[in-house]
């Protein structure tokens, strides 16, 4: 039920903002966006990068936008390929169109500042309670921060790469 509910909301919604970019457009956004947070990701799933996420409003702000502009452009690629399917019941566009889904269900931009807050509530105590003495119970703690954040991270990074890989394989934005 909640899955149909969003499916209509990101339908209706991005054939409302179609209208205003062309498919080829769309693509090119896509493959930007995938190429900027894959980028970004590397330096994010760090203990460094999660420092400077927390520590940087500049550099926060910057991810937060990416994040956006990245479920914006979902949104609209999801009214591209539901025409696509509607028209030919392409199962490279369901496919697209499921991984479309999980990322707009399970990794919105708000269940990553959720996430990422925890984040940088447990980076801001062990640098607060162990980061002078930096020993091996400091080492243990980082170390296991930055295998919860990579893990995070990881799986956002592969939902927007599957669906850029989509886009190639459907030959979106090519005529």
């Amino acid at each position: 039920m909640k899955s149909q509910i969003l499916t209509s909301i990101l339908m209706i919604f991005s054939l409302y903002i179609f209208a205003q970019e062309d498919e080829a457009t769309v693509v090119k956004a896509v493959d930007e966006l995938t190429i900027n947070w894959d980028n970004e990701a590397e330096k994010l799933q760090t203990y460094e990068g999660l420092g400077s996420f927390c520590g940087e409003s500049v550099y926060r702000k910057k991810i937060i936008a990416m994040l956006d502009e990245i479920h914006h452009y979902d949104t609209l690629l999801y009214g591209i390929v539901t025409r696509k399917f509607e028209a030919n019941q392409d199962q490279e566009a369901k496919a697209t169109l499921d991984d479309i889904q999980t990322l707009e269900s399970y990794y919105t931009t708000r269940s990553f500042r959720d996430f990422i807050h925890q984040e940088c509530n447990t980076y801001n105590d062990i640098e607060k309670n162990l980061g002078r003495a930096k020993g091996p119970e400091y080492e243990k703690e980082v170390k296991a921060l930055e295998d919860e954040l990579k893990r995070y991270v990881v799986e956002i990074t592969k939902q927007i790469d599957l669906i850029d890989e989509h886009v190639h394989h459907l030959h979106l934005g090519e005529d």
